[in-house]
């Protein structure tokens, strides 16, 4: 085998570019003649002296020839790759397309059992298996229509695909698509040619036709199960960002779900139907006022959707009067957490149990709420126990803060002037708002009036009683629904809440490495492109009685891997053969249930 250099002119440019071929000469009945194994590029990352070497290594690994002198470490980890590339250009399938297993002839070969070896491990069966849902929901199409190459429309399925089976950042992305994953093989497509570059030019195309795609995905899903949507749920939430972005015009400072009140954030809008499918989303700047982005996502959720108007249901940090005023005007049902007390504490008959066994809830209609809403009173059991360890944590940390502020009073440097104190004690106020307001604290002046001689606190028992206990009220302009009815439906709004934790833990969006307005949002969209594709496969399985989370589906499916076998032949030549791993039970279990075969690629094999 040699490397050899030829010079071509690009027929549309005109311009000249260099063009190295792997060849190898063979005897012919016609003489002597050269036979291409590979193209190996445009250029190669080593000096044109050292091609020879590279060649010969090339040939060494694929005929298993053991050399006494170790080649360079960057001549041989060159040459790893190129010999796969030959072994997978060079292989054949073993049958058919059409042919089974077990209609093949029999084929036999004698091997020296000690030259057997298992090389390039890759995992295959997560990623045949988000390529199938992929599929079913047409992605690969939808994407060529909207004008992306074939190469683009590989590597956006890549991404996608990688964000569900090993969330990360780029970089590693692409590190797993070129060396860990045989995803590549599933789409004919090498990833170690392209570049990391890549992947981001693709989400930006991603990005630009989120709209299109959002409506599309919505439109088959819907016909591929067969539901009928009757629900919205709306929720934000936001996620942090790593470093300033300060090219990012949507970074801003504000209240992190995560705690990270230190760095800039960026919020995500949801809005998902009862079956968990996603209908619109939208990145807002991290400091966006949730009740000010309802009548936007709910506008552009009409926008594409039919003239039935579906029920939305709100927590209390969106379902402001102006907001419920807003959906009733335009003739929306809703079911929301109310942000204030109801208007009586009458209820229409006793308390009874809406809640199951894992939030055991009470609850009563309250009467004369008015004619055009209803309200409902609740009592969670659940909400209760977590609300007392929130109200200790709360004194404990108040109460602490103020002890150490009457302790500095009797430090040698301890701040005494009055007025300071009482600022500091205003500030600890604002620190602890969601306790404080259940204390009366107090500041002794000295005579002169100057500085402070004690601080003085007192619990009011009445008002701590009020606070933070398990008892809260939803209202509804549905005056057509019972007690039940209602709790059971704004309880469907735990959806959204489980689908922001899944996305933040299981599908990487959190932390966000990103700096730029487009990567961040390319970021957070492919996320979601994710998760329809989970969604679409958990949502199946579901339906089949089989409630896997994801996490262990992609447990099991990613055990299954494509590995090539090389051993030496009785007639001194190499075999290689390259294959799936068969399938065990309970991939075999998971594969039944979505309605799909367990055969992943034919075997591959060559003889050099």
């Amino acid at each position: 085998m040699y490397i050899k250099k030829t010079l071509k002119i690009d027929p549309k440019s005109k311009k000249t570019y260099t063009a190295f071929n792997l060849v190898e000469s063979r005897r012919t009945d016609r003489g002597p003649r050269q036979r291409v194994l590979l193209y190996m590029g445009s250029e190669i990352n080593l000096p044109e002296e050292q091609h020879k070497l590279l060649a010969q290594c090339i040939e060494d690994l694929i005929l298993g020839i053991q050399t006494l002198l170790p080649y360079p470490e960057e001549v041989e980890k060159l040459a790893q790759v190129y010999a796969s590339q030959v072994i997978h250009r060079l292989s054949k399938p073993d049958a058919l397309p059409e042919q089974p297993r077990w209609e093949q002839k029999p084929e036999f070969v004698s091997i020296d059992i000690h030259t057997l070896e298992q090389s390039e491990p890759r995992s295959i069966g997560g990623e045949h298996l988000m390529l199938q849902m992929a599929n079913q929901l047409k992605l690969p199409e939808q994407l060529e229509k909207l004008g992306l190459s074939k190469t683009d429309t590989a590597i956006a399925i890549g991404s996608i695909i990688a964000r569900t089976l090993h969330p990360s950042s780029e970089r590693e992305t692409y590190r797993w698509l070129c060396n860990s994953s045989g995803l590549g093989e599933l789409l004919n497509f090498d990833f170690n040619k392209s570049s990391l570059d890549k992947l981001y030019q693709v989400s930006d195309k991603l990005l630009f036709h989120k709209n299109t795609l959002e409506t599309a995905l919505e439109a088959i899903e819907q016909q591929f199960h067969g539901y009928k949507s009757t629900i919205a749920l709306y929720d934000l939430t936001n996620t942090y960002m790593e470093g300033q972005a300060k090219a990012n015009p949507k970074s801003r400072h504000g209240v992190s779900k995560e705690k990270r009140n230190d760095c800039p954030l960026i919020t995500m809008g949801l809005v998902m139907n009862e079956h968990g499918f996603l209908s619109k989303t939208s990145f807002f700047p991290g400091n966006a006022a949730e009740p000010k982005t309802l009548q936007f996502m709910i506008e552009a959720l009409n926008a594409h959707q039919s003239l039935f108007k579906p029920t939305i249901i709100l927590d209390a940090g969106i379902a402001t009067e102006e907001n419920l005023a807003w959906l009733s005007k335009n003739g929306y049902a809703y079911i929301v957490s109310a942000r204030q007390d109801a208007p009586s504490t009458e209820f229409e008959g006793e308390l009874a149990s809406v809640g199951d066994r894992h939030d055991l809830v009470k609850a009563a209609i309250i009467k004369h709420a008015g004619n055009d809403e209803k309200w409902l009173y609740c009592e969670s059991e659940a909400k209760a126990a977590v609300a007392s360890s929130m109200k200790q944590q709360f004194k404990q940390r108040f109460e602490e803060d103020l002890k150490k502020l009457a302790d500095g009073l009797c430090k040698p440097r301890g701040r005494r002037k009055h007025a300071k104190i009482l600022e500091r004690i205003g500030r600890l106020k604002e620190k602890h708002k969601r306790i404080s307001g259940c204390y009366e604290v107090s500041a002794t002046p000295s005579e002169d009036g100057l500085s402070t001689i004690a601080v003085n606190w007192r619990v009011i028992e009445e008002k701590m009683d009020e606070k933070l206990t398990g008892r809260y009220f939803l209202r509804t302009n549905r005056t057509d629904l019972n007690a039940k009815e209602i709790w059971q439906l704004y309880n469907v709004l735990r959806r959204i809440e489980d689908a922001f934790r899944f996305m933040k833990s299981s599908l990487g969006l959190r932390p966000v490495y990103h700096q730029k307005e487009n990567r961040v949002d390319g970021h957070l969209w492919i996320t979601i492109l994710a998760y329809h594709l989970i969604q679409h496969c958990t949502y199946q399985m579901t339906q089949r009685n089989i409630n896997y989370q994801w996490q262990t589906i992609r447990n099991i499916m990613m055990t299954r891997v494509r590995v090539t076998m090389q051993a030496k032949t009785a007639e001194g030549k190499m075999l290689y053969q390259r294959s799936t791993t068969k399938a065990e039970t309970e991939q075999l279990e998971i594969y039944k249930a979505l309605g799909l075969s367990s055969s992943i690629l034919r075997a591959h094999k060559m003889v050099l």
